[in-house]
């Protein structure tokens, strides 16, 4: 409520008076009489007053009578011929203004955040992830401006682990094998897409439109360290054994993150290694010297929604609904 009232809203909407709090002053104020009091304020006639709030001329008469017993302060002169504020009515007037916008804002904000139409969204978005998420959220955030993301990046696992706990209510992560053995999780599948490969320039499948995870299979592959991400490691492992036939020969990162800092490239840019990624986000972050080369399908990309088991925050459900629309209708799941 705001300060310039100078008033404590107490239980069932009874405005406290300092002073006059119960026990020195009885009855308090009710916002009910405060309606009643700026509308014969403005109408100056408890008649039109009273037909406007839809109720009986006696019965607004003693509710004013009744508040302004409360304040112990004539509010209103009375006359043959007709009502007039007084000096102090003048003044309770502004404030009872002051009061229900304050308290019509509480509660219109109040059912935003019930409703799921306004509030803290803690959100998470995998590592190099970001380009492929970012129209979903930005839609999401046009649609319902009053919803603010507080968004975390992380690998997904660290994600993961904090939609378990109840820190983040969700997060975007790559599907990665620790999500099927996750019973605090639930997930699905929002995004596909197109793997690719990084590779040095000078490299001879450099200048092909595409290739085949097969034909990877004497590179070395520049992975996050393994304790940083084990299940994106083990994930890589997978992939290739399944979908090329080979056991990929690993180069952890000497840094704490994905290669994307210049001195993460310096094993691709060297032909050293390759890496394997998203193609939109390997487009979108690879530098001039460094070839983005598609993978043929499969295997795909796949990023997931995923959310604490039985959460069913107004919020929460009103973003996954947004996200599952928006998935459905770009075909952002589509195998082919």
């Amino acid at each position: 409520m705001s300060r310039s009232t100078d008033r404590i809203i107490g239980k069932h909407g009874v405005v406290l008076v300092p002073g006059l709090e119960p026990g020195n002053h009885e009855p308090d104020v009710e916002f009910r009489q405060l309606r009643h009091f700026i509308c014969v304020a403005e109408e100056l006639h408890f008649g039109r007053a009273a037909t406007r709030l839809f109720i009986t001329q006696p019965g607004l008469s003693q509710s004013i009578a009744k508040l302004e017993r409360s304040v112990n302060v004539q509010l209103l002169k009375r006359s043959r011929q007709g009502v007039q504020l007084t000096d102090a009515g003048t003044e309770f007037l502004h404030y009872a203004r002051y009061l229900l916008a304050d308290m019509e804002s509480a509660l219109e904000r109040v059912r935003c955040v019930g409703g799921g139409r306004a509030g803290v969204l803690r959100a998470g978005v995998v590592l190099l992830a970001e380009q492929v998420i970012a129209p979903v959220l930005a839609a999401f955030h046009a649609e319902y401006p009053g919803i603010m993301l507080d968004r975390t990046a992380a690998v997904s696992e660290r994600l993961l682990a904090q939609v378990s706990d109840g820190s983040l209510h969700m997060a975007f992560v790559h599907q990665v094998p620790v999500l099927a053995t996750l019973t605090r999780v639930e997930w699905e599948v929002v995004r596909r897409g197109r793997l690719a490969v990084l590779i040095s320039r000078r490299h001879p499948l450099a200048s092909r439109a595409s290739v085949a995870l097969s034909q990877l299979g004497a590179e070395t592959f520049l992975v996050n360290p393994r304790e940083l991400a084990p299940s994106a490691f083990e994930g890589l492992k997978l992939m290739c054994a399944e979908f090329g036939g080979f056991d990929p020969k690993v180069l952890e990162s000497e840094a704490a993150s994905t290669p994307t800092l210049d001195a993460d490239w310096h094993p691709i840019r060297q032909g050293a290694a390759v890496a394997v990624m998203t193609e939109e986000t390997a487009r979108g972050i690879c530098p001039e010297d460094v070839a983005v080369v598609p993978i043929q399908p499969p295997p795909r990309s796949a990023v997931a929604v995923a959310w604490r088991h039985g959460d069913r925050s107004a919020l929460l459900d009103r973003f996954l609904s947004f996200v599952r629309g928006y998935r459905d209708a770009n075909a952002w799941s589509a195998d082919t």
